[in-house]
């Protein structure tokens, strides 16, 4: 299954950074008040206690709070637990250790894909929102694209930190910080790496108070190690997985190589299986203008996954509250339409629904098709429909149908 979030948890981004060479604070992972003090004691006596969920603005959210005693780490691991941070449950706290930062640096790295490069922006000026400093000061973020064939150079780097206004050891320990992301980025194949802020402590020390890394989804089968620290946790990118979709993630996974799903549940009632990129969002458009409300987005790869299909169908028709079910995608051109619809009537006969009542409109064509219309035969009441049907003649159809106005 495609991973929507793959951005690593705080504490699995600073080690990845650590283990790149780039210096970062002692922290630990906590899951409750009582691990929180005992990682005070044991970090020194003042820490920084945080929500570690996959999303940003926790400080925003109040999930960021300073500690200087037990109690203080106590009342404050209490207070964050169970909070939630855009939509996020906070379920794990990273306790880090304070530090005495007397200037802070700003520095990510992604593929900016017009320039088809490693594009790194860095400021002098860290520890805000880059949005709110690109808006505000963009002549204080500097860009340096990086030319993927010679990779970055020292020299490089400490002339981007020299360009941004530092100067001295400080230029050379954020050129090397720089350099180390930068590695990190390539041999991890990430999307993305933010270090803000770029600490300078007290003692003259360049650390990374602060860390995030993106994956690119499409490389972790190149980084297992680091695709089994993503859990589920992520979501999938704006809040948590529901219990439905976590079921089709286990459906997927029962051949990983054989029709890859892609699966959100919505909040509508109208079951919504249509495959295919561009015919799916042109569907999915269209019912939404005739008034239906989408219950799922659904989506699988060329494969024999009959199986998968009959297990899917089953997960959708589950969901309390769902009026009718749309199946349909383009023309078929890797998987036959009899292989497809094997699974669907499966799932439909198993469910044993009076189809009559409760709509299901199946739209297929392209090889295997003559299979596949004498398998619906099999399902009194289903409605099925071949290329003549077009995309607004299933979303009327549905709609009418799901909501009680149909007059044929």
């Amino acid at each position: 299954m495609e991973i929507i979030l793959s951005r690593l948890l705080e504490n699995d981004s600073l080690e990845l950074l650590s283990e790149g060479g780039l210096p970062v604070p002692r922290f630990e992972v906590c899951t409750d008040a009582e691990e929180a003090a005992r990682a005070l004691e044991r970090l020194g006596g003042r820490v920084v206690i945080k929500a570690l969920v996959p999303v940003g603005k926790r400080g925003k959210a109040g999930t960021v709070k300073f500690a200087a005693s037990v109690d203080e780490a106590r009342a404050h691991a209490d207070a964050i637990l169970g909070m939630e941070v855009r939509r996020f449950p906070v379920k794990k706290l990273i306790v880090m250790e304070a530090l005495d930062i007397a200037r802070e640096i700003f520095c990510s790295i992604s593929f900016d894909a017009p320039r088809k490069c490693p594009l790194i922006l860095f400021s002098a000026e860290g520890g805000v929102d880059v949005e709110e400093l690109a808006e505000h000061h963009p002549d204080k973020l500097l860009e340096w694209p990086v030319n993927i064939l010679e990779g970055l150079k020292a020299q490089d780097a400490l002339e981007l930190a020299r360009r941004a206004g530092l100067s001295g050891g400080l230029a050379e320990q954020a050129a090397r910080a720089v350099c180390a992301m930068y590695g990190v980025f390539c041999a991890h194949d990430c999307e993305m790496i933010e270090v803000n802020p770029l600490a300078e402590l007290a003692d003259g020390r360049v650390v990374a108070a602060a860390g995030v890394v993106q994956l690119d989804a499409q490389a972790l089968f190149r980084h297992p190690e680091l695709e089994a620290k993503l859990g589920v946790e992520g979501g999938n990118g704006w809040r948590p997985f529901t219990d439905l979709e976590m079921r089709m993630r286990e459906i997927d996974a029962i051949d990983p190589h054989v029709g890859a799903i892609r699966f959100s549940e919505l909040d509508g009632d109208i079951g919504f299986m249509v495959t295919g990129g561009g015919y799916g969002l042109s569907s999915l458009e269209a019912l939404l203008d005739e008034g239906g409300k989408p219950a799922t987005t659904f989506d699988i790869t060329p494969g024999r996954y009959e199986e998968k299909m009959r297990q899917a169908v089953e997960a959708v028709l589950s969901k309390p509250g769902i009026k009718g079910l749309l199946l349909a995608g383009n023309v078929s051109n890797f998987t036959r339409v009899d292989i497809k619809v094997a699974g669907v009537v499966r799932a439909l006969k198993e469910a044993n629904l009076d189809y009559e009542k409760f709509p299901v409109i199946i739209r297929y064509a392209g090889p295997g098709v003559e299979e596949a219309r004498r398998l619906i035969a099999g399902v009194p009441g289903v409605e099925w429909r071949e290329d003549e049907a077009s995309i607004e003649d299933l979303a009327k159809r549905i709609v009418a149908r799901s909501y009680g106005s149909d007059e044929s």
